[in-house]
């Protein structure tokens, strides 16, 4: 009997906080350091995504989530990426949240797209949920539960800074799509973490290999106020 194959990925999460202009170079040189075959970022900018693809020679999706302002300065909108060194494909781009305009910070997206790796692939969501409602929160990741179910893919991961330090209301609804929190450590304030609020959620029959988020300190606050997150996983 034959067993069966597994697939290792390398998966990172940050929220890169784009309107304050960071270091793209040191963004650069973090991911290249964590050997990561995808990465998700929130609050980045579209040109911030495309200069971070070319710098590290990756493929890039965006999506908006929503105009600072008016359409008019379009060029600092704020969003959502996912990079790899894999190609990317069958993108999904969708509105998560209700009654926001996207000239409203509460409006709230998901970002979705397979990453093909050789044979193995891996559907990657990529999301940022709200800031100041809980019930919004569980209502959103009730949302992008929906499209994990619908698309039905073989592996697949949802990541993103879900603002949900200890909330299982808003945990239990991805653990019932099947997709659990495998544990981390505190990413946020970057300078002195202390609170959990980014993600890589994992499948139930996962086994986690390696995860990693970094203390923190002045010299990450200068990046961003969130530190990055790496979680290794076989499935």
């Amino acid at each position: 009997m034959t067993e069966a194959t597994t697939s290792s990925w390398r998966v990172i999460t940050w929220n890169v906080l784009g309107s304050k202009h960071p270091n793209l170079e040191l963004v650069a040189e973090v991911i290249e350091g964590l050997h990561a075959d995808v990465v998700a970022l929130q609050e980045v900018q579209r040109h911030q995504a495309a200069r971070l693809a070319r710098r590290l020679g990756w493929h890039v999706v965006w999506a908006r989530k929503h105009y600072p302002y008016t359409q008019a300065v379009y060029w600092r909108a704020e969003g959502l990426a996912v990079l790899s060194p894999s190609p990317l494909s069958h993108t999904l781009r969708t509105t998560i949240s209700t009654h926001h305009s996207r000239v409203n910070f509460k409006h709230r997206v998901l970002l979705a797209t397979t990453v093909t790796r050789g044979t193995d692939t891996l559907r990657v969501y990529d999301t940022h949920l709200a800031t100041h409602s809980v019930d919004e929160r569980i209502d959103q990741a009730r949302r992008v539960g929906e499209f994990v179910v619908q698309d039905q893919a073989p592996v697949a991961v949802v990541t993103g800074d879900l603002n949900a330090p200890d909330e299982v209301d808003v945990l239990r609804e991805f653990r019932a799509v099947g997709l659990v929190d495998p544990g981390g450590e505190c990413s946020s304030p970057a300078i002195a973490p202390h609170q959990r609020i980014d993600y890589v959620l994992v499948p139930e029959r996962a086994k986690v290999t390696d995860r990693h988020t970094p203390e923190g300190g002045e010299q990450w606050n200068r990046i961003s106020d969130h530190l990055p997150v790496l979680l290794e996983f076989d499935a």
